[in-house]
């Protein structure tokens, strides 16, 4: 009878009584009467409460379906809740969803597989026979679950610790980037603060491995040792341009290396490029225009492109392919850019899971057909937060946004990040009141790459909201190992549009040596060049 009387007494006025919380057990918490709601599992594990269950998704036009949830409930609890948004087309809760350790920090976690069950490339769920779209399951994976989980595990995390959630934030890299901003956008109030990384913001971007195999020559094939020999050729000729040679390129929008010039001269070999190697790294490197040639999708950085996560991962592939000219060229395998454009054109947008996505209006030259363009963004729009002018309620109601990228993003361009902050500082003066942007030099697909890339951006969000003190740098580490061993390299990231310089003096590889300045003329220069005429 206390403890009911306490727990009365702390919803009515807001506050959480140390101590105090429902029983960590499935009946227990079902006994909460958390709309929509269904309670799976739920036990003790390492200092919190480990909670699974079903959320049912509603509204939006689309039939009611179900979204997967795991909540985490920490034992001493510091009055906040973060919901962690996953990567590649969802579909599962990862091993580890705490990936920012934010419950050791205090804060309830939350995480939903957006509202269907598959391998993180496997879009075979967004049918239900060929020709018949789940209108549940897309609605769900574009927005709608991740709203959905947010809406019941907030009333869940209150009802647990019977006081009032403080603050609430939404993190996540790549898809869960992409699933960032589609809240920022369709959902202002589910958050008060949100960082989306390396943002999945344009679907179009699937259209580069098509252009790329698209009547490939018979010596596209590019190993990944050479891609390390390429990687040498554009250090050479590029690192120095930020004004010291340190194994980083601050600013690759700058560096003017093209692929000619490591075409063989005489035959292969082991220093330069054949001529088929030489075209797909221009098409890797080169935009994407409709049939009026405006940009529809921007080029990539030309740094990093070899190591463990870079362009052999996403585009040309560890191994060489069976059969270019086939429709599963790796046999259900190959690089993961392939995998995504592949199962989405089949599954999202032809609805067709037969259809062979090579035959997709995407030219070798980087020209998309009119016809395919208007199907392809009729079809993935919905879950595009490409429209930057969607995020005007966000920011009038004065929340914070946190975006970073990867300078050496081997999956999403960079510049498309750049793009997308750029237009929102044109529709809304003074941006950086609400909105910030930092990139990472030298990281690639949300870590990996030579440069320093475990930053705490959670910790800097969670500043800005709750003591106004705005993110002006942010301390990146290179560890030995992902996230632990002997430090390597620290650096600061710089808000957007600065840049980190040494200093002249000291260890360049102590960030203390680094200074923040301003970056001029992004988005000018390099292989992709000018942005004007982005549609």
């Amino acid at each position: 009878m206390r403890y009911s009387a306490l727990r009365t007494a702390a919803i009515l006025f807001g506050t959480a009584i140390a101590g105090y919380s429902a029983e960590c057990a499935p009946q227990a918490l079902a006994a909460l009467n958390v709309p929509n709601l269904n309670v799976l599992t739920a036990a003790t594990s390492s200092g919190y409460c480990r909670v699974t269950g079903t959320v049912t998704t509603r509204g939006e036009g689309a039939p009611d379906g179900s979204a997967r949830f795991e909540v985490r409930l920490p034992d001493g609890w510091n009055g906040k809740f973060f919901f962690y948004g996953v990567g590649g087309l969802a579909g599962s809760i990862p091993g580890q969803p705490d990936a920012e350790g934010v419950v050791a920090k205090g804060y309830a976690m939350a995480v939903t597989d957006a509202g269907h069950q598959a391998g993180g490339t496997d879009a075979r769920w967004a049918l239900t026979a060929p020709g018949k779209p789940d209108r549940a399951k897309i609605a769900d994976y574009y927005f709608r679950a991740a709203h959905a989980v947010t809406v019941a595990a907030k009333q869940l995390t209150a009802a647990y610790y019977g006081g009032k959630i403080q603050r609430s934030y939404f993190g996540g890299c790549s898809n869960g980037g992409r699933m960032a901003l589609m809240e920022a956008q369709r959902y202002p109030e589910d958050f008060d603060g949100i960082i989306s990384g390396a943002p999945f913001l344009d679907m179009r971007v699937l259209f580069n491995p098509i252009k790329i195999y698209k009547d490939a020559p018979p010596d596209f094939f590019i190993p990944p040792d050479t891609l390390a020999m390429v990687d040498k050729a554009i250090y050479a000729r590029c690192d120095a341009t930020d004004g010291v040679k340190d194994g980083l390129i601050q600013n690759p929008s700058k560096c003017s290396f093209t692929p000619d010039s490591l075409l063989c001269k005489d035959g292969n070999g082991a220093d330069c490029l054949t001529p088929g190697q030489v075209e797909v790294m221009k098409r890797y490197w080169g935009p994407i225009r409709d049939s009026r040639g405006q940009i529809v999708v921007l080029g990539m950085a030309p740094t990093d492109v070899g190591g463990q996560g870079g362009v052999a991962a996403w585009t040309t592939g560890a191994i060489a392919p069976a059969d270019i000219a086939q429709p599963d060229p790796w046999n259900g395998g190959g690089p993961a850019g392939w995998q995504f454009s592949s199962h989405i054109i089949q599954n999202l947008v032809q609805y067709d899971p037969s259809y062979a996505a090579r035959k997709f209006d995407v030219s070798p030259a980087g020209v998309i057909g009119e016809a395919a363009f208007r199907l392809f963004d009729q079809r993935t729009s919905d879950g595009s937060p490409r429209d930057a002018a969607r995020l005007r309620p966000f920011i009038r109601q004065d929340r914070k946004l946190l975006m970073y990228h990867g300078f050496s993003d081997p999956a999403l361009s960079p510049y498309r990040t750049m793009l997308f902050y750029e237009q929102l500082s044109g529709l809304n003066p003074g941006i950086e009141k609400n909105v910030r942007l930092f990139m990472v030099p030298g990281m690639q697909h949300c870590s990996g790459g030579p440069g320093p890339d475990v930053f705490d951006t959670v910790t800097a969000l969670d500043n800005w909201v709750t003591k106004g003190v705005a993110p002006n740098r942010m301390m990146a580490t290179k560890f030995q190992g992902r996230r632990t061993g002997a430090v390597l390299r620290t650096m600061p990231l710089c808000k957007y549009p600065e840049q980190a310089r040494y200093q002249g003096a000291g260890d360049i590889n102590d960030g203390a040596n680094w200074s923040c300045a301003a970056q001029p003329g992004l988005l000018e220069s390099g292989v992709v060049g000018s942005a004007a005429g982005w549609k």
